[in-house]
């Protein structure tokens, strides 16, 4: 609860980028996405069992649609942790996985993209739909 607490110690307690998005919030108190992220939800991704008992690979060749993959913003960042959801090699991989099943499967990269492109591009976002449902074939 001490907000003004947690803007002073970001810049040592936190990786540069998210110290970066805490500096630019108001110091007052947190932006609203802070107040309703669950610290469980966060707590699965430190502690790296947020995928335990999701066994990705046997999804991935398990698909049995087309699939759109939007690729986001994603970097390495100074002591080798990734920035991003996934990397190119995980994306690459996470293709092939699907190329192997036979289904159609389309790739955008949009390195720049934010995780929440309907957020920060709405048109890019329904454009890339609209435009890949299109290549859709008829039900």
């Amino acid at each position: 609860g001490d907000w003004e607490g947690m803007v002073r110690s970001a810049p040592e307690e936190l990786p540069p980028h998210l110290a970066a998005g805490i500096a630019l919030a108001p110091t007052n108190e947190p932006p609203q996405n802070l107040k309703e992220y669950d610290p469980e939800w966060a707590r699965a991704f430190w502690t790296d069992t947020v995928g335990v008992g999701c066994d990705h690979a046997r999804m991935l060749t398990a698909v049995r649609c087309p699939v759109l993959f939007t690729h986001h913003y994603r970097n390495i960042d100074e002591q080798g942790r990734l920035i991003g959801a996934i990397s190119d090699v995980q994306a690459e991989q996470a293709c092939a996985l699907i190329r192997a099943t036979g289904q159609p499967l389309t790739y955008k990269s949009f390195p720049r993209m934010s995780h929440s492109m309907h957020g920060e591009d709405p048109e890019l976002f329904a454009e890339t739909l609209v435009e890949w449902s299109l290549t859709l074939p008829p039900a």
